[in-house]
């Protein structure tokens, strides 16, 4: 009996996600979503109890790997003083952005322009203020190792830094024309540029 529970809501979720991603949360219902699951109405209330619900639901794995990968920024490996002057860390916390986006496209599209009426409506947003935090712990984390370093900056210039992150983020995701290629060498790029801009500000 609990399979065959298990099956019937992986079988909700797999037909929701379709809907979603084809026509928004706005222009979802749950009665379509029973109708192509082969249910009641009844029956998908019966395992979510609200369309808000099923839709966090389905974008669920997608905003546990975001958060994983966010936070990662601040990882042991990042904390050192050599990060200004090694490019790889921070190629390789940009390449694995795009990892993430080619693994969630359509998730992340739907959850950055197809979540309006729901309680994720505005991520974009959120992922901003999320960076922001986390460049502002950074700065904390890498004064307590190095108090030599200069971490007096401004919160609206760490803001526009992960405003200026979260649209290249954007970027990749909306933007499917680019080769790996020419996709991996402007991040490379990116990664030398913010480097040397961080490297002049925090050098004491």
């Amino acid at each position: 009996m609990q399979t065959l529970k298990e099956e019937t809501r992986r079988r909700i979720i797999d037909v929701a996600r379709r809907e979603f991603i084809a026509h928004g949360a706005s222009g979802t219902s749950i009665r379509t979503i029973a109708h192509k699951a082969g249910m009641a109405v009844g029956n998908v209330y019966n395992y979510f109890r609200s369309k808000d619900e099923l839709f966090r639901e389905v974008l669920r794995p997608l905003i546990e790997r975001l958060d994983s990968y966010l936070l990662s920024h601040n990882k042991e490996q990042h904390l050192r003083l050599d990060v200004f002057d090694m490019e790889e860390p921070q190629n390789e916390y940009l390449i694995a952005m795009h990892t993430l986006i080619r693994s969630f496209r359509p998730e992340l599209r739907l959850l950055l322009s197809g979540a309006e009426g729901t309680s994720l409506a505005g991520y974009k947003e959120r992922i901003t203020d999320h960076q922001t935090r986390i460049g502002t712990e950074y700065l904390r984390l890498m004064k307590e190792r190095y108090p030599h370093l200069n971490t007096d900056i401004s919160p609206f210039l760490l803001r526009i830094a992960a405003s200026t992150w979260v649209a290249i983020f954007c970027e990749l995701v909306y933007h499917e024309e680019y080769t790996e290629e020419e996709i991996e060498l402007a991040l490379r790029q990116y990664a030398r540029y913010g480097i040397a801009g961080w490297k002049a500000l925090m050098q004491p």
